[in-house]
């Protein structure tokens, strides 16, 4: 009788007590976590390197960014930058009361906007307690009208985080006349980019959620002024 011979086995799957399989490849790294974020990282230099990076390269911040965890570190974040845009802010009004409307033509000279001294201090010690009410409110708002676009894929704390970092702009105060403009332009688009990435939806739905209700509310003040005005000419037309 013939003896029977074996089936080849592949080469890629050896026999044997010695043979053990290949190890999976390794996943790829992923990317560093903020400076910010990162435990043990020197405070200040932190704070520095996260504020720099979202300025300039907002899509590489976001998508380091964390969207789930402790609230904390980007509150403090926001505070802080904040904190020292809304002192720049108050500084310019205490030193060039009346800024900037002294400085445009035709505007009279003798016209007094300047804030009372008590308000200004009182606005420096309260701004981080009005800070984290915007953001917390901000950031509601944001995630409503993402949830009505169809682009919230992940929690509120991820609207929250980007509104905390998107504030990195308020330091951009510090720039005389034109910083509070600077700050308000800037800080819609890098929450534009920060929604798309943090919720991995696209950039036109977290358009939408930041532009629209800041379309509302300037219909809602332009409703109010036509209002206004419509009264004062009643008034003065009865008047006469």
């Amino acid at each position: 009788m013939a003896a029977t011979v074996p089936p080849d086995l592949p080469p890629s799957q050896p026999t044997g007590p010695e043979w053990t399989p290949p190890p999976p490849p390794p996943s790829p790294p992923g990317a560093a976590p903020l400076p910010w974020e990162q435990p043990g990282y020197p405070a200040l230099e932190g704070l520095y390197e996260t504020a720099k990076l979202f300025l300039l390269r907002p899509s590489e911040a976001f998508s380091r960014m964390s969207v789930a965890g402790d609230l904390g570190r980007p509150l403090i974040f926001a505070v802080v930058l904040g904190w020292l845009g809304i002192i720049a802010g108050q500084v310019y009004q205490l030193l060039i009361p009346g800024m900037p409307w002294r400085y445009f033509p035709g505007m009279d000279r003798g016209m007094d906007f300047a804030v009372p001294v008590v308000v200004t201090i009182g606005t420096m010690i309260l701004a981080p307690i009005f800070i984290l009410l915007g953001v917390f409110i901000w950031a509601a708002i944001l995630h409503l009208f993402l949830l009505i676009a169809g682009g919230a894929n992940n929690g509120f704390t991820a609207t929250v985080r980007v509104v905390c970092y998107a504030g990195t702009t308020q330091v951009l105060q510090i720039v005389p006349l034109c910083g509070g403009v600077i700050t308000f332009l800037w800080s819609i688009a890098l929450e534009i980019v920060g929604l798309a990435i943090a919720h991995r939806t696209t950039q036109g739905r977290a358009a939408l959620a930041v532009l629209l209700p800041l379309a509302l509310c300037c219909a809602c003040a332009a409703v109010i002024a036509v209002a206004f005005g419509a009264a004062i000419l009643a008034l003065v037309g009865a008047s006469r």
